[in-house]
């Protein structure tokens, strides 16, 4: 072995390259005692299911079933391992320091286990079977039981730092959850994510009791019932948690927002909270509570008048984030409410850097009308460091040009910009003129949907001596998405991008309309004609799926 191999920082520094493969750790590992260290402490760092500590005993102690509705591969033992080889399953789990679902430790709700649909290959069942959809290896109930009977999770996994908890142990019953879950609360776990449906409600409080002692490493939590569809009450304890830093909550009773923030006021670094909103009725409002240290804001599944009493019922010092995703259509008045709500909320206006607001309802009704006018967002414009700003699928914007006249001046360092009606009919009340203005003159912006009139002789700037001048290239734009814009040859589309905006390299536009009438289809002939002759222009070949709004799920307001 070569001497360099003999500092840690250098091993550690050239697994980085193999990190990403179990086949190259492994093959690493092999070649000498120094480096096997820590390319196994790499190999089982993160794991997603114990299935593959029980395989890594003796063949002929384990067996793996196809089970259940969607065929998964459930291991078994076969026969009880020897203390030798219950040693070995210990030696690797000591190095196991995350157990997450496969995507990691994340903070949306999702359910503890996702099909992946995969050709069957084993030959095993019908035609019909081999499109079935095959889960990941688990471990049945019993075998886990068996396991932690021998060795306690403190014992087994003194390196777990991250724990997702439904995700590795969905397949126990709910009467074993709650015992095994006591189990792993130590100092060390620093993040930990749990459910408590069918766990008795006294029982739940005693576990919030103990974090603030048992678990006081803890940085980030986050909680749920039914998956996010029934109400938690917050208890106090949890602002007692001295390093709790993001904060998730799956859902909260909008009946209890006071009592929520001032029991998670407690928590004192706390600087992102996540919060699934539900219930009916909003609790009376009064003086709002303050959360000092929170920089990100994540407010979902209520409507946007619940986010709006939530954001009524606090103000913040340093918020930077705010992203809002809620159910059922609001009214232009609601709108205008939820903006002037972040004035309130956000008591220094150069923190505040993005705002995501998008209305995820499964059935919105696209006919209904809901005009959105350029005064309901000129409170932001108090926010003067914004980068990325989107409102997708709120209603029908039918703002003006002096509106986009003004974006430059007030957030000059605008990055993203997303006024987008989605599958709602646009107003055509902006001009290809102004639009284009606005897109040169922000020269960080990075990205622009908006619809337009392009229908009318492009207006171009004036030098002082009153000569035509084309506005300045701009060099940072590289997506343009024109909705359901209206174009037309007098407006000279395609050359002003062109010319303007070299390094634009994705224009897209929605090709599915509520419609399939005439109109509509002359809409999507003219934008895909101005697609055409830009990629012409740029000498670039004609590529359909650069404009299919399908594809680009940020864009179709998902």
């Amino acid at each position: 072995m070569h001497r360099i191999f003999e500092f840690d920082d250098i091993i550690h520094a050239v697994l980085q390259y193999v990190e990403s493969s179990a086949t190259d750790l492994v093959n690493v590992a092999m070649t000498c005692s120094r480096l096997a260290g820590p390319a196994l402490d790499i190999l089982w760092s993160r794991q997603s299911s114990l299935a593959q500590l029980i395989m890594c005993l003796p063949q002929d102690t384990w067996e793996g079933k196809v089970e259940g509705y969607y065929r998964g591969y459930i291991v078994h033992l076969s026969r009880e391992p020897t203390p030798i080889e219950w040693e070995r399953l210990r030696a690797n789990a000591s190095r196991v320091r995350r157990l997450v679902s496969i995507d990691g430790f994340t903070d949306a709700p999702k359910l503890p286990r996702g099909p992946v649909l995969r050709q069957r290959t084993d030959g095993i069942g019908s035609a019909l079977d081999l499109f079935r959809p095959i889960l990941r290896p688990d471990v049945i109930g019993h075998v886990l039981k068996r396991l932690f009977k021998r060795f306690p999770p403190a014992t087994l996994f003194p390196n777990l730092c991250e724990l997702h908890f439904e995700a590795v142990f969905g397949l126990l019953e709910r009467s074993s959850k709650f015992w095994l879950l006591r189990q792993f609360v130590s100092p060390g776990l620093q993040a930990l994510r749990f459910d408590v449906t069918g766990i008795a409600t006294h029982e739940v409080e005693q576990l919030f009791a103990a974090l603030p002692t048992e678990a006081y490493g803890l940085r980030q939590l986050s909680v749920s019932a039914g998956n996010g569809t029934t109400a938690l009450t917050v208890p106090p304890s949890l602002g007692k948690l001295p390093k709790l830093m993001r904060l998730a909550i799956f859902g909260i009773d909008v009946a209890l927002t006071r009592q929520t923030i001032t029991n998670i006021q407690q928590a004192r670094c706390l600087q992102t909270l996540k919060l699934n909103l539900c219930g009916a009725s909003c609790d009376a409002s009064g003086i709002p509570l303050e959360l000092p240290s929170l920089k990100t804001l994540y407010l979902s599944e209520g409507s946007l008048s619940h986010c709006t009493h939530f954001l009524r019922q606090v103000t913040t010092r340093q918020l930077s984030h705010i992203n809002i995703s809620y159910r059922g259509s609001s009214s232009p008045a609601e709108v205008t409410a939820f903006v002037e709500s972040l004035s309130t909320s956000c008591q220094t206006f150069e923190h505040l850097e993005r705002i995501h607001v998008i209305d995820k309802s499964e059935h919105p009704d696209y006919l209904l009308v809901i005009p959105l006018h350029s005064e309901s967002f000129r409170p932001l414009f108090k926010f003067r460091r914004l980068s990325s700003v989107k409102f997708i699928g709120i209603g029908n914007f039918e703002l003006d040009d002096r509106f986009l006249n003004d974006i430059p001046v007030v957030w000059p360092s605008i990055q993203e910009l997303k006024l987008i009606s989605w599958k709602r009919r646009a107003f055509y009340s902006v001009t290809f003129t102004a639009m284009m203005s606005l897109a040169s003159r922000c020269r960080s912006l990075q990205t622009l949907h908006l619809t337009v009139d392009a229908t009318q002789s492009t207006t171009i700037p004036r030098a002082p001596d009153g000569t035509e001048e084309l506005w300045p290239t701009q060099t940072t734009l590289r997506n343009l998405h024109l909705g359901y814009s209206r174009v037309s040859e007098v407006a000279r589309v395609p050359y002003f991008l062109a010319e303007v905006f070299p390094t634009l390299w994705d224009f897209k536009f929605y090709e599915r309309y509520l419609r399939n009438c005439a109109a509509d289809i002359d809409l999507r002939l003219a934008l895909e004609e101005a697609h055409s002759q830009l990629m012409a222009l740029r000498n670039s070949p004609y590529d359909n799926s650069d404009k299919l709004w399908e594809n680009d799920s940020d864009d179709s307001g998902t």
